[in-house]
């Protein structure tokens, strides 16, 4: 109950935060947004007061009374700034208690402080009247507030039947959220089971559903489209009832018989044929989502293991052979399925990055806006949850580092408002994200500069490109700046956003104009699970390299072969020079083929730069499924530069998967 709990309140509290960011934009809430508020301020509070966490109860009941009266004063309010900034330290504080809650500790965090602030925003008159509309009480935990007592007569009335899904869980609090929401919509309102406490409620409404009797001159179209966005609700009806139906309540049935034909209207268009059926969607334990995934990844293993064994050589099955066509064509379905459903859309690490923007520039007294770009773009969910650190990074340093002081930007002819643009997009089998910003650039010389005293050039500094240059940005305690602020400036976090990104299998590089900006470039692969890879060997190794990292193998002409000032092995081809990497050497292991015209070079292209590496054999395309290295071989390997996982071959063999981005840092 308690994962269900803090799950579903993360979500509202996902929604709010946005629609507060939005809200202080445009310097006020709509009226539609002030509803939505006080639903999820409500919705908390409800399944806080169920679980018995009195002190968001209370916090989250001052927020409710507050939005209350900004709704009843027609929308008004004498100070937005405040009010966004009282409901975003109510967000923190009540994330902070949700922490504490699934970590086991007690929930005891004290919210007197805001709830002051928010008393201190409700003018006295108006606190007159919201305590007449929300009763001189406080609400008794659990609680739904009852009907109104002036409900007019010829308001229109509504059965609504909701049923969950089956196994969903805390079907009472979620019942309780129901009729919360509904609340503010129906100034009439009653439920069967009427007693939401306990285990009791929960067992009728498994078993007969959860009934309500509203009434509301809201069309009903609305209510459906509440409970349609409601989690974990499988299907419902919304039918219009007479006054006089047996079914009701007695304090709704004393309504008047007749109807007015603006009611009757309401009524026809909630007929029972149209009632709603929430799309097909449940929500899965995502650990489950993990176990169908390494069922897939072994079935991939398996048919590779069957597919080419062994025993088949030699041997003309065409009846084998068409089965086997079969099974890799639903196996590869399979998995395009399961791949599919572990794809989420960036917007959910985006949006938090909206908060990470406003709190940064307003903590240094800079006006930033930041622009979301392709928030619909999809990775996997194990890559979604990584990518939060290293943006927040990323946000911080480009508006503590790269926007200018309001002054400086005046002086440069830059409009008084910085823009950091936050995109992502597809790249073949990749996803690109862009953090951009219009501010003063990179310091060619002053990073060259550092680089020096540091002792870092790894040659001529004639010789570097800027883009090279701009790379020791990403060093372990590198910084240009003069001063430590609170925000950056002590040589941390670059290094670590790279580190973090290539653990991801990807890369990250920096381009930079001085006076115009500059933009990072994150490139990560879709999924972290299954890959397109080429087999290769060494001796007696077998290694993978990711199709996409390679751009051509060949048999080198030695003429073209030669060694740069430094020594190292370099060959010509097409005009371009690259450097050699011998994977025998780099790993040390015997190998037959010495002489780079016995093996085969393969070109390497990474973000950082294109490469070759020297292999005894190309043995062909294989889709393998990554495994991380078992824990006594990061514990006793030598060498583990450059790889990145292994996976098992089709004979039941083990192969490394090569990590391109490390290998072209240490060649």
């Amino acid at each position: 109950m308690l994962d269900i709990y803090i799950y579903e309140n993360e979500q509202l509290l996902e929604k709010l935060e946005n629609l507060m960011l939005i809200g202080e934009r445009e310097k006020s809430l709509s009226a539609p947004q002030i509803d939505e508020v006080f639903r999820i301020m409500h919705t908390i509070k409800g399944s806080s007061s169920m679980m018995s966490f009195d002190n968001l109860f209370h916090l989250t009941h001052s927020a409710e009374d507050l939005f209350s009266q900004i709704r009843d004063g027609g929308g008004r309010c004498d100070d937005w700034s405040e009010v966004f900034d009282i409901v975003l330290s109510t967000i923190d504080f009540i994330k902070t208690e949700l922490v504490k809650i699934q970590s086991g500790q007690a929930c005891d965090g004290d919210p007197a402080a805001l709830i002051g602030r928010m008393e201190s925003l409700v003018h006295a008159p108006q606190q007159e009247t919201q305590t007449e509309k929300t009763s001189g009480e406080q609400p008794e935990a659990g609680s739904v507030p009852p009907a109104a007592e002036a409900v007019p007569a010829h308001c229109p009335i509504y059965k609504i039947k909701v049923k969950f899904e089956p196994d969903c869980k805390m079907e009472h609090i979620r019942a309780l959220g129901i009729a919360a929401s509904l609340g503010p919509l129906c100034p009439g309102i009653s439920h069967v089971p009427e007693n939401l406490d306990g285990e009791e409620a929960c067992a009728e409404i498994v078993e007969k559903g959860f009934l309500l009797y509203v009434q509301t001159f809201e069309n009903p179209d609305k209510l459906k489209r509440l409970l349609e966005t409601t989690l974990f609700v499988q299907n419902f009806s919304v039918i219009p009832l007479e006054a006089d139906n047996e079914e009701l309540p007695e304090s709704m049935r004393e309504a008047k018989e007749t109807k007015s034909a603006g009611e009757n209207k309401a009524a026809a268009a909630a007929s029972p044929a149209e009632s709603g059926a929430k799309q097909n969607f449940i929500s899965v334990n995502v650990n489950k989502l993990d176990s169908l995934m390494d069922l897939v990844g072994e079935l991939v293993t398996t048919e590779a293991m069957v597919t080419r064994n062994p025993d088949l050589a030699g041997l003309h099955l065409s009846n084998f052979e068409a089965a086997v066509r079969q099974l890799r064509s639903l196996t590869s379905e399979l998995q395009s399925i399961v791949m599919s459903v572990r794809m989420l859309p960036v917007s959910t690490v985006f949006h938090k990055m909206q908060r990470i923007a406003r709190d940064t520039s307003k903590k240094i007294g800079k006006d930033v806006n930041l622009v979301l770009v392709g928030e619909e773009t999809e990775v996997d969910k194990n890559i979604i949850d990584s990518l939060s650190d290293p943006l927040m990074h990323l946000i911080r340093n480009s508006i503590d580092h790269g926007i200018e002081d309001a002054g400086e930007r005046a002086a440069a002819g830059k409009p008084g408002q910085g823009q950091v643009t936050l995109e992502a997009k597809n790249i073949g089998e990749d996803v690109i994200i862009l953090v951009s910003d219009d501010g003063q650039g990179l310091d060619r010389d002053k990073i060259l500069k550092k680089a020096k005293e540091k002792g870092l050039l790894f040659r001529p500094e004639g010789e570097l490109t800027d883009k090279e240059i701009f790379n020791f940005i990403f060093l372990p305690g590198f910084s240009t700046k003069d001063s430590v602020s609170g925000i950056s400036g002590r040589g941390v976090g670059m290094d670590v956003v790279r580190k973090s990104i290539e653990k991801l299998g990807g890369s990250v590089s920096v381009d930079s104009e001085i006076g115009k900006g500059t933009t990072i470039s994150i490139r990560i692969p879709l999924t972290l699970a299954i890959i397109d890879g080429m087999h290769l060997s060494v001796g007696e190794t077998d290694y993978i390299v990711p199709l996409i990292s390679i751009r051509e193998f060949f048999v080198p002409d030695m003429k073209n072969v030669f060694l740069d000032t430094e020594g190292n092995e370099m060959i010509l081809v097409r005009g371009e020079c690259y450097s050699i990497l011998r994977l025998y050497e780099f790993f040390h292991i015997q190998s037959d083929v010495r002489e780079l015209t016995d093996g085969i070079l393969v070109m390497i292209e990474s973000e950082r730069k294109t490469f070759c590496i020297l292999v005894d054999h190309i043995i062909g395309e294989q889709q393998v499924v990554v495994k991380p290295l078992p824990e006594y071989v990061q514990k006793t390997a030598k060498n583990l530069n450059g790889i990145s996982g292994c996976t098992i071959l089709g004979d039941g063999r083990i192969s490394l998967i090569l990590n391109v981005n490390n290998l072209t840092a240490v060649n």
